[in-house]
């Protein structure tokens, strides 16, 4: 069962406020990752033969550069929807986040055991679905092929987080969010039919 966790956060400084990892005049930082003439420059500027990882990784490989100059953060001891968790997210996540901090505050919320990793998983679009449990290497990725974003996003511009703007919006997720509504996996068949094998 989960803690309401939803409310008035308070107007704690957070300790990240800098102008590379907060929000700009350029807005939240998920603008290069979100526009297709971004990736379809890269992928012309690179050399015969190379390839470019998928956003979400370009993502995630960003994000590694930015945490590696970040303090280190001591959590807390308790696991869960504990009292000193939501105060330790309200002090070190106020106000308005960056692209980045949201994608750390999921991550620190499944170090701390607030969210697991499927939830994390859903939250940053990184989910796939296994045909078979026992076999792992059979999985697919769903994306909607009528949106051709999804050609140079892959999908990344529908992951929940992209909407993400405080942590009150992140809270807000966990809450409606509903595991059982998103299998770990799907029948064979079931997954032929939708077009997704």
């Amino acid at each position: 069962m989960k803690m309401r966790v939803t409310g008035q956060l308070g107007a704690y400084p957070s300790p990240y406020f800098t102008s590379g990892g907060r929000r700009t005049e350029n807005g939240l930082g998920w603008e290069q990752y979100l526009d297709p003439e971004v990736q379809k420059r890269k992928m012309a500027a690179l050399p015969e033969g190379g390839s470019l990882s998928s956003v979400y990784m370009q993502f995630v490989e960003d994000y590694r550069a930015w945490k590696a100059g970040q303090p280190e953060l001591a959590l807390p001891d308790s696991r869960g929807w504990t009292e000193e968790n939501l105060a330790f997210l309200k002090e070190h996540y106020a106000g308005d986040l960056s692209a980045f901090e949201v994608y750390d505050a999921l991550e620190t919320m499944r170090r701390m055991g607030a969210i697991s990793q499927k939830e994390q998983n859903y939250a940053t679009g990184s989910t796939m679905i296994a045909i078979d449990l026992s076999d792992i290497d059979h999985c697919v990725i769903v994306r909607d092929s009528t949106d051709p974003r999804d050609l140079w996003l892959g999908s990344f511009h529908k992951a929940p987080m992209v909407g993400f703007r405080d942590l009150e919006d992140i809270f807000s997720w966990v809450e409606e969010f509903r595991t059982e509504d998103h299998p770990d996996a799907i029948p064979w068949a079931e997954a032929a039919a939708r077009g997704w094998i």
